[in-house]
């Protein structure tokens, strides 16, 4: 199986293809720019170079959240395109389970973390065996970096961009042990989401494009001001 997946939720953009038994080319762009711009040609290049073309890909993935809402619009948009000019199956599968598998032979709590900006993170927890297995543990979040604390309840592994921002305070204030990733383990691969799609399309588990949605953990600017 033959997969192009995309990950636009941060502000890494990814974009990975991927069969059932390796990586066949993936590129990854971490910089200040719109991924509106940047998306397609990253695509294009990356058929390109592998010299596969789309009507060989057999299915879609794209990492629906939680993380910027303009960049989950830009992947979900992309995605469906894909999905539905082609005809093959799209699978969504949330940010964090992307993130938390840069980590895959990790043991114990896992906290993966991404800036939310105002003051908060998307985060969840999860916990990892000796044999890879990845089970979570509470909903996907936008927290207080405080109440993240209090979920905290043993020694942990945490990565993402939130690092960046929060993980003095968090490592100083913890009850627990905070054990931070390498910066280069922050953002989601889109090489994992396609690993992550393959089992979910493998089992026939997709859904129509135009019923997948973002998963935003929190109202927009716009709802809450509705709401207000």
């Amino acid at each position: 199986m033959l997969i192009l997946g995309i990950d636009t939720s941060t502000s890494c953009g990814s974009v990975a293809l991927v069969d059932s038994q390796k990586p066949l080319g993936e590129w990854n762009l971490n910089v200040r720019k719109t991924h509106v711009g940047r998306l397609l040609p990253g695509i294009q290049h990356l058929l390109r170079e592998t010299g596969i073309e789309i009507g060989q890909i057999d299915g879609f993935a794209v990492a629906v959240g939680p993380g910027s809402f303009t960049g989950l619009r830009i992947a979900l948009t992309t995605a469906k395109t894909l999905s539905l000019v082609t005809g093959k199956p799209l699978a969504g599968i949330p940010t964090l389970d992307v993130l938390v598998e840069n980590v895959p032979f990790a043991e114990g709590l896992v906290c993966p973390a991404l800036d939310a900006r105002k003051g908060e993170v998307f985060a969840a927890m999860y916990e990892k065996d000796r044999t890879g297995g990845t089970e979570r543990l509470t909903d996907y979040l936008s927290i207080p970096p405080e109440t993240l604390l209090k979920m905290i309840q043993g020694p942990t592994l945490m990565l993402g961009d939130a690092v960046t921002v929060y993980g003095e305070r968090i490592e100083k204030e913890c009850a627990h042990p905070i054990t931070f990733a390498p910066p280069e383990y922050h953002f989601p691969r889109a090489s994992i989401l396609c690993r992550l799609a393959i089992k979910r399309l493998s089992e026939g588990d997709h859904r129509h494009p135009r019923e997948l949605q973002a998963l935003y953990a929190r109202a927009s600017d716009a709802e809450m001001k509705r709401k207000g």
